[in-house]
């Protein structure tokens, strides 16, 4: 069997020391005859250090480190899906945080080590601490989820929606409204903007507010000790998931709810009565991350490019009396 290559035999061929040859293979800063010296060693030799040998010769590094939350949620996997069906040359390296800041601190530490040639972060919430360590990584970073100005993003309309449903809401004529969402220190996204103008457009309705995570199991618990001292009209959640387990807990406590969720999924259209929803496109949303991922990696914009997703409300059984 023909001896595989290595660093060493790399840097003893082209004359030059070994921790050039790393810092070459690594995107590093290498001098114009240095690179052309090992680019000759590496294409005579068909020198392959791993499955991104193609990203050698394109002096691009097709490893792309993607972060995810959480990946129980229909959202998170259909835009990872996404993602995947838009590439066709990149390798993504999947690290799921469990919603937990220092796994996400750890995860961006881990792919920095790792020389990835960019990242893509789905993200539920940044803090100083997680802005800083992502605007120091040194490679392209794109984040979803969040309205962040100091990166690239592709941010959900979430302003907009709620102003959809609560118009909606507002011409069921409730007359006491459960909300459940999202602690917004934990998802400002889809536990303020969401909501936000929902509750303008309700300003004259009595209004009760509740904290779930996104469990249907939880939004269940939560949404039955509201409903212990009070009968609702109308239930939004801040997801689908959410929704359901307030409609579970609605039918135990023999409440005669309407009921509005968030999201895109088999959910809505499997329990009964089917979920009206604001509908988002997340299959479509991953590819749109892709594509700006690409478009950051190859022509370096100046300026913080910022995409919209924008949404549907599809009006099903749970709000027809």
């Amino acid at each position: 069997m023909e001896k595989k290559l290595t660093i060493t035999d790399i840097a003893n061929i082209a004359q030059v020391a070994k921790s050039t040859v790393s810092r070459y293979l690594n995107g590093g800063p290498v001098s114009t005859k240095t690179r052309e010296k090992i680019d000759k060693v590496v294409i005579e030799n068909n020198y392959q250090p791993n499955t991104f040998a193609q990203s050698l010769k394109q002096k691009v590094n097709h490893t792309v480190g993607v972060i995810v939350p959480r990946l129980d949620s229909t959202a998170q996997v259909e835009m990872l899906r996404g993602l995947d069906a838009a590439n066709k040359n990149d390798t993504f390296l999947i690290v799921n945080t469990y919603q937990s800041i220092e796994r996400e601190l750890a995860a961006i530490e881990k792919l920095r080590t790792q020389n990835v040639g960019g990242l893509i972060v789905l993200t539920a919430n940044l803090n100083d601490e997680l802005r800083a360590a992502l605007a120091d990584f040194d490679a392209p970073v794109v984040i979803q989820g969040q309205e962040e100005p100091s990166f690239h993003r592709v941010v959900m309309n979430d302003l907009a929606s709620g102003t959809i449903v609560g118009e909606f809401a507002a011409s069921l004529s409730p007359k006491n409204v459960l909300l459940l969402k999202i602690d917004e220190t934990k998802d400002w996204a889809i536990g303020h903007d969401r909501f936000l103008n929902i509750q303008k457009r309700l300003s004259s309705t009595h209004i009760t507010v509740v904290n779930s995570n996104f469990s249907i199991a939880e939004a269940k618990v939560v949404a039955q000790k509201a409903m212990q001292s009070q009968t609702f009209d109308l239930i939004i959640g801040a997801t689908d998931r959410i929704t359901i387990g307030a409609l579970q807990a609605g039918l135990a406590m023999h409440q005669n709810a309407q009921y509005i969720g968030f999201g895109k999924s088999d959910l809505s259209t499997t329990v009964t009565p089917n979920l009206t929803s604001f509908e988002y496109d997340f299959y479509q949303t991953g590819k749109q991350i892709y594509k700006l991922f690409r478009m950051v990696r190859d022509n370096k914009p100046l300026n913080k490019i910022r995409i919209v997703i924008d949404g549907q409300l599809t009006i099903r059984d749970s709000t027809k009396k």
